[in-house]
């Protein structure tokens, strides 16, 4: 009966050892694409289109509901031929200035900082053409708790000269988050599309736009 017991205790205390685990693992971290750069914080939308030959197109990445968060990588991946990585614009943070973005003029952009503050470690870095992938750490400090979207990145691609209104493309994004231990949760993968013409997009459309990238 003692032995039962020790045996029963042990199971109880490895159980509850794994759910303080999972707690503090960002567990139910989600994250989202934000492509209203004209407001502050996010606001969703995940397509542009009008977008015209040799154009800046841009998205925010922001992630909620954190409750260890110390850091994160993110790897982003698109058709190469269509369009180049802008490293000078792109990063961390969002700084306050006047761009041309998304097919408007005198896009307003507000300074945003990084949910994770601004001394981060990159680790990682990986930059060829059609892709992106950087890793992201906090140089100390407590992790982040937080209920609330977050900035973790700023992207923006630049058409090539050969971009014309019957090209498109999807940008496709991964994110993982880590804790202070480097235990990582996968928080999974989202799609930015971008259309050389006008497109209306319903929402009960959104399955027929991800068939036509079903292969990316």
């Amino acid at each position: 009966m003692r032995k039962r017991f020790i045996v029963f205790f042990v199971l109880a205390c490895a159980v509850m050892l794994a759910s303080v685990g999972n707690a503090q693992n960002n567990s139910q971290a989600i994250w989202g694409i934000d492509s209203d750069l004209a407001t502050v914080g996010f606001q969703g939308g995940r397509y542009v289109n009008e977008i015209g030959a040799s154009k800046d197109i841009g998205f925010a990445v922001y992630v909620k509901n954190v409750d260890a968060l110390f850091g994160y990588k993110i790897d982003i991946t698109w058709d190469g031929t269509k369009a180049a990585f802008r490293s000078g614009d792109s990063g961390t943070e969002i700084f306050e200035d006047t761009v041309s973005i998304n097919g408007a003029d005198n896009v307003a952009l507000t300074a945003e900082s990084n949910i994770l503050g601004s001394s981060l470690l990159a680790v990682g870095e990986v930059k060829e053409t059609g892709r992106y992938y950087n890793g992201y750490a906090k140089m100390g400090g407590d992790a982040v708790v937080s209920s609330e979207y977050g900035l973790i990145y700023f992207c923006v691609l630049r058409t090539v000269a050969t971009f014309t209104t019957d090209d498109s493309f999807a940008v496709s994004v991964k994110v993982t988050a880590a804790n202070k231990d480097a235990v990582e949760k996968d928080l999974g993968e989202r799609k930015f599309y971008v259309y050389g013409s006008s497109v209306e997009v319903k929402s009960s459309s959104w399955g027929e736009i991800k068939k036509q990238y079903k292969d990316f």
